[in-house]
């Protein structure tokens, strides 16, 4: 039996577990595929973490390559990572042997994303900051395709088929892995918003929408079909223009996503109703928020490393887990109709929120009244802390 997510058990959250082992923020984190390890990254070590047992396995000091981003590959026991001290090439590392398996290099800035494809061992992607996403095969130590973007994001679908990336805040392109050398399959081209650079690109774990996150305190999904605009997903803080995390529910039917003053926001996915904020122990923005592929948890962190689960003498609804093999099936009408014209522009709506005036107005009414609201659902309207729908700690 397992948890059914709803916005009763959304709102039922609570800090399980804090760990500190730097004093440096974090930049990366990851589960595994199988949702038992958790990575950490920052500039001075890689950290594994039980997520059963919400304790430390094992660090490596990572003082002589100072990366930006890790991620494990296929195989959980190897990690991969990039570097910025004295090159930019990535590393992989065994986390048995404490042995570096392989160097690739071709990066000319610093690598920024890192991604292994589901379904194959020995296929990785990477996005730099030098304007170039390589694809990368372990059994090689040189590059199997290039794709030249400008500020260039890239991610897996779920079932490792397709390769999205984007330009910029232009453009997305919908990439069969097979034909990386050909034109892309699909291309959905965007009124340009220089108000918000895009930081994050993911899809939704049923693989029907792609998420994207910005340096403003907005993100917002679209059509993985047609790349036509679904919701956005704002009222958070972001005043230092940070690249916060969001992340999806295993279910796709939650999107998370932190802010400043440890924050943490949750809306529907389908309709961007805002569900909750929950507020844990961390006290700067929260960067790094992931959600557990296999189990109702996830983890924020900033200095600190926040592990959240369900209460537990919450109210819940139960449902069996699906057996061994089992997938969900989707209706034929959930499938794509037909292809975009690629070249026409998709309107998205601008940033519609103004952080500083709104933090203004907000910090006259804390003059004037104390406490915290529970959340948004419940209709109230006496507004005293700095983000509706706050969920005070028990």
């Amino acid at each position: 039996m397992s948890i059914r997510l709803n916005d009763d058990a959304m709102r039922q959250f609570r800090v399980a577990k804090v760990c500190q082992e730097t004093d440096e923020h974090k930049l990366a984190i990851e589960f595994s595929s199988d949702g038992l390890r958790l990575l950490l990254c920052d500039q001075s070590a890689l950290s594994i973490f039980s997520s059963t047992r919400q304790e430390e396995l094992c660090q490596v000091h990572m003082h002589h390559y100072l990366p930006d981003v890790a991620c494990f590959t296929q195989q959980d026991t190897r990690v991969l990572h990039s570097t910025s001290k004295h090159d930019y090439a990535i590393r992989c590392l065994d986390l048995t042997t404490r042995l570096y398996v392989r160097v690739f290099g071709g990066h000319a800035k610093s690598v920024h994303r890192l991604a292994s494809q589901p379904g194959n061992e020995n296929v990785f992607i990477s996005a730099g900051r030098d304007d170039h996403i390589y694809m990368w095969d372990f059994r090689t130590s040189t590059d199997t395709h290039c794709i030249k973007k400008r500020r260039p994001l890239c991610a897996f679908d779920p079932a490792g088929l397709v390769l999205a990336t984007s330009t910029g805040t232009e453009c997305i392109e919908i990439h069969d892995v097979r034909m990386l050398g050909e034109e892309p399959c699909q291309k959905f081209v965007y009124q340009v918003n220089d108000r918000a650079n895009w930081t994050q690109l993911q899809f939704a774990p049923n693989g029907k929408t792609l998420l994207l996150s910005t340096d403003h305190s907005w993100c917002f999904s679209v059509s993985a079909f047609d790349g036509t605009y679904r919701q956005s997903f704002t009222g958070y803080s972001n005043q230092s223009r940070l690249p916060l995390d969001a992340t999806y529910t295993p279910d796709s039917q939650f999107i998370l996503s932190g802010a400043d003053e440890g924050r943490i926001h949750i809306w529907r996915a389908d309709d961007g109703y805002p569900v909750a904020v929950l507020k844990g122990n961390n006290v700067g923005p929260v960067r790094c928020l992931r959600f557990n592929p296999k189990a109702t948890m996830f983890v924020s962190s900033d200095l600190l490393i926040v592990f959240w689960m369900p209460m537990a003498n919450g109210v819940y609804d139960w449902v069996d887990r699906l057996k061994p093999g089992e997938t969900i099936s989707f209706k034929e009408d959930d499938a794509p109709k037909e292809a975009i014209g690629a070249r026409s522009k998709i309107p998205l709506p601008k940033p519609e929120i103004d952080m500083g005036l709104k933090k203004q107005t907000l910090n006259k009414k804390r003059a004037f009244t104390e406490g915290s609201i529970v959340d948004l659902t419940k209709g109230l309207h006496k507004k005293d802390s700095l983000e509706d729908g706050e969920i005070p700690d028990d």
